[in-house]
């Protein structure tokens, strides 16, 4: 993969949709990205087509030929674009503060009380490896 900045990684919906589909099976050609994505709503064969080259552009996705099919795999892993657009959100939303963050998840009614309990075992957790 082509070496990218955390704040560098930008995926679409779209190219999200699909990378999901590539680290859940490992390995996808574009009929089994457009069969899982197509359950929700039907993009053309072309515009997966045309967004996995695209990926594959960016260092997101690499491809073999199997029998005169590309079968594609990812160069990224899922842990590392989440770290990646979580990134940039705290960055461009939140000032950079994960209080901020936190906070608004808060206000929404987004985290449960066992996620509270998980958040601060990973805070004294964290601060034990220190």
């Amino acid at each position: 993969m082509l070496k990218k900045q955390l704040s560098e990684i930008r995926l679409g919906r779209l190219e999200l949709q699909i990378m999901n589909v590539v680290w859940d099976r490992g390995r996808a050609t574009v009929h089994d990205v457009k069969d899982v994505i197509s359950r929700g709503r039907k993009p053309a064969y072309s515009t997966i087509l045309t967004m996995m080259r695209k990926l594959e552009a960016k260092g997101y996705l690499k491809h073999n030929v199997d029998d005169r099919t590309y079968v594609y795999q990812a160069t990224i892993s899922r842990q590392t674009v989440r770290h990646g657009v979580l990134g940039d959100i705290l960055d461009r939303l939140f000032e950079g503060s994960p209080l901020l963050l936190l906070n608004s998840l808060v206000e929404q009614n987004r985290i449960s009380e066992e996620e509270v309990r998980e958040i601060r075992k990973l805070i004294r957790k964290r601060r034990k490896k220190k």
